[in-house]
């Protein structure tokens, strides 16, 4: 199995299967200023998925796929503000937690994210839905998990156990650097929470995610508490892989 996942800052990725499909996560772009990448840049994407309307998982998923002329992957609340903004309705695929879909050839099984989605049309009407965390099925059998903002549930380690993640893309703080927000004083999992998450999940990679600098004290305790889960070997349970933006990691196993 191999993989590369490329970090582009907030909760963006670009992953790079062994037969080169590439599949865009919440595509936060354009005003995502760590990222080296604009909108119209991101080319031969075989695939988006969005896990929530959140504009900072979402903003420019819309360009990309018309750009692209690739399928989305999002809750029902999502898909008529893509179709709003030009997406033909053929491209989206909606889908809500356990409903296994399939697109250029990557089966997504959307599972549960204690969070929350919203969006608002440009007639004002508001959709709430579900958050949709995901397991991303390779076409080599690695399985990557998309935890969306989550908050810590007990039900991970049931994500654990049915689906065993090899690897997982962990939300672990939050950047007060939206004028608009209230100053919140954790994100949605704490590092400790996330580091539980991630052991509950049982995985053997956690990408840390969710920021724009890896400095960021939470990535670090976060980083510092999956070092010091050691098991019998000596050697952490579940690997941190802790990027700044525009940083790769290839997974080889």
């Amino acid at each position: 199995m191999e993989c590369k996942f490329e970090f582009l800052g907030f909760s963006a990725f670009l992953i790079t299967t062994k037969s080169n499909k590439r599949i865009l996560i919440d595509p936060y772009i354009n005003d995502n200023k760590a990222c080296k990448y604009s909108a119209g840049e991101l080319r031969d994407i075989d695939l988006i998925i969005v896990s929530h309307g959140a504009f900072d998982h979402m903003k420019d998923t819309a360009e990309i796929a018309i750009n692209n002329n690739c399928p989305v992957i999002c809750g029902g609340e999502v898909k008529p503000l893509l179709m709003e903004q030009g997406v033909p309705e053929k491209n989206i695929t909606i889908t809500v937690w356990g409903l296994m879909v399939e697109e250029a050839g990557i089966k997504v099984r959307p599972v549960e994210s204690r969070h929350r989605s919203s969006v608002r049309l440009a007639d004002g009407t508001a959709l709430d839905g579900f958050a949709l965390g995901f397991i991303i099925y390779t076409e080599d059998g690695l399985r990557i998990y998309n935890a969306s903002d989550t908050a810590l549930f007990s039900d991970l380690k049931l994500i654990g156990e049915l689906h065993r993640p090899h690897i997982g893309l962990i939300n672990v703080t939050i950047e007060n650097c939206f004028d608009f927000l209230p100053e919140f004083l954790t994100g949605e999992m704490t590092p400790y929470e996330a580091a539980l998450a991630c052991q509950w999940l049982n995985l053997e990679y956690a990408i840390a995610c969710h920021y724009t600098d890896k400095n960021n004290k939470d990535v670090i305790q976060f980083e510092t508490l999956l070092n010091n889960m050691k098991g019998a070997d000596g050697n952490p349970l579940v690997k941190p892989i802790v990027m700044n933006p525009n940083e790769t990691f290839t997974l080889k196993r």
